[in-house]
């Protein structure tokens, strides 16, 4: 039998054990000195000398996470915002995620926007008005109250308007989010009658209108009776501006690609905001086991060579409703399932489907994110605050342009996102300098996302050397290859 001492007792034993250590140390030292090699009159070496405790840290709640004791007092210090920039919030970054935290959905916008447009140079200068600007071009405002209506309006911040979104009330401009259109400074958008800013829904209302016209900005306002008919608006909107040709909006190579989720199931529609915001793709909305008439209005236009994507499986979507789509294109579903791989349909979720959506890829329709190995962007986002998922898309339209991942907890990931951040985790073979990484964004406060599931992403994104025998996940740039 093994007698252990208690916790306290046991660090007092460890430290008489490293007592003992550190004399013979000492005597092995002594011992150098007087054989010449660390010789006191030596210029060519300096002095190693060994400390050990001798004390027990105080004691802490959780001696594992702070152990030698809890810091104490608010933030050492402050980040002042850069000069001219006065309402630039800092935000939290770790190796290889950043926090772009928001306490409300209308915080949640200005975070993303903050990040993705310095609007440090002139209106004027030099590639404004290029792919890649400085300032937007526009915006897009819309309330934090309809899920419907802001998955809707997504299309319309795409190039050629580049217009990203902030939210408003149904009575006015919260003064945040005047701020902030303020500080964008945008460009307007010079395809569409050098509008400022498109007002989709409850957006077009008196009060935010009268706040727009005080501040100089030219608008146009975008609603419809229902959400199928806003969806065909906007599609005919942007279409429109893309391309003026056949008002559909196209790929480069001719696709003709729509979205289509349930709107009894939209979080499994959420994924694709953040590649609307990225590709020129159309977005529709069905029900479950029905096709609204303004729906097919929208597919008519792409003269049957639409390519649809349904997200969700047959619970969301009816294998009804897909074969009556098949009559304006191509079907395909984005979903968990593979009926090549599984004898029985697997469980799926949004967040199924996200994950499913990052790692496919259609060729035809240029479709998908195709990440299966490392060198990437994500987004992550509470299923439970879609305004923040919505809000974050611009981060698919600019930057490491970073598709939506999505959990169900606030305090962990869920097992499939956890082993697929694993599978794509970056390894090297000859130095860490040769990359790749991996970037993820971390949306909303600390209830929605906790700061230690930020950690534990951060944790497992972290490049590791391929050659070491316990690394077993993870791969290299070749490794996200169709």
């Amino acid at each position: 039998m093994i007698w252990r001492a208690p916790a306290r007792s046991r660090e007092r034993s460890v430290t008489t054990v490293a007592g003992v250590s550190l004399i013979a140390v000492t005597i092995v030292l002594v011992a150098l000195v007087l054989a010449g090699v660390f010789g006191a009159g030596s210029s060519t070496v300096g002095n190693v000398k060994l400390s050990t405790a001798t004390t027990v840290s105080p004691l802490t709640p959780d001696v594992q996470m702070d152990p030698f004791g809890a810091p104490s007092g608010k933030a050492d210090y402050s980040v002042p915002p850069p000069p001219g920039q006065p309402t630039l919030v800092p935000t939290i970054g770790t190796k290889t995620t950043q926090r772009l935290y928001g306490a409300n959905p209308f915080q949640e916008a200005v975070s993303v926007t903050q990040h993705v447009f310095p609007s440090a140079l002139p209106e004027n200068a030099p590639n404004e008005n290029d792919n890649v600007p400085d300032r937007p071009w526009g915006v897009t405002l819309l309330t934090p109250d309809d899920p419907l209506t802001a998955i809707t309006a997504v299309p319309l911040l795409h190039f050629p308007d580049d217009a990203p979104i902030l939210y408003v009330t149904r009575n006015g401009i919260p003064a945040v989010t005047a701020n902030e259109i303020k500080r964008l400074g945008d460009t307007g958008m010079s395809r569409y009658h050098n509008v400022d800013a498109f007002l989709v829904g409850a957006a077009a209302n008196a009060g935010v209108e009268r706040q727009l016209r005080a501040m100089g900005l030219k608008y146009a306002t975008v609603t419809a009776p229902n959400v199928p008919a806003l969806a065909n608006t906007v599609d005919q909107l942007y279409g429109s501006i893309e391309n003026p040709d056949t008002g559909v909006p196209t790929m480069g190579n001719g696709a003709q690609n729509v979205m289509v989720g349930s709107m009894q199931s939209y979080r499994y529609l959420l994924p694709a905001t953040h590649w609307v915001s990225h590709m020129e793709s159309g977005l529709l909305w069905v029900n479950a086991n029905s096709v609204p008439q303004a729906t097919i209005a929208a597919l008519r236009r792409r003269n049957g060579q639409a390519r649809i994507y349904l997200f969700g499986g047959p619970q969301q979507i009816s294998g009804a409703v897909a074969k009556q789509l098949s009559r304006y294109g191509a079907v395909m579903r984005v979903t968990n399932d593979d009926i090549v791989d599984f004898n029985a349909v697997p469980t799926d979720t949004p967040v199924d489907t996200s994950i499913a959506f990052a790692k496919m890829w259609d060729p035809a329709g240029q479709v998908g994110w195709k990440i299966t190995g490392p060198g990437h962007g994500f987004t992550l986002v509470n299923i439970a605050d879609w305004q923040g998922a919505v809000a974050s898309a611009p981060l698919s339209h600019l930057g490491f342009h970073a598709p939506l991942l999505m959990t169900d907890s606030s305090g962990k990931l869920p097992p499939q996102l956890d082993a697929y951040y694993r599978s794509v985790a970056p390894t090297y073979l000859t130095s860490p300098g040769d990359g790749p990484y991996n970037m993820s964004y971390v949306i909303g406060s600390w209830t929605q996302v906790t700061w230690p599931v930020q950690a534990h992403v951060d944790y497992i994104s972290e490049m590791l050397n391929r050659r070491v025998w316990k690394t077993s996940t993870g791969g290299r740039y070749t490794d996200s290859q169709p």
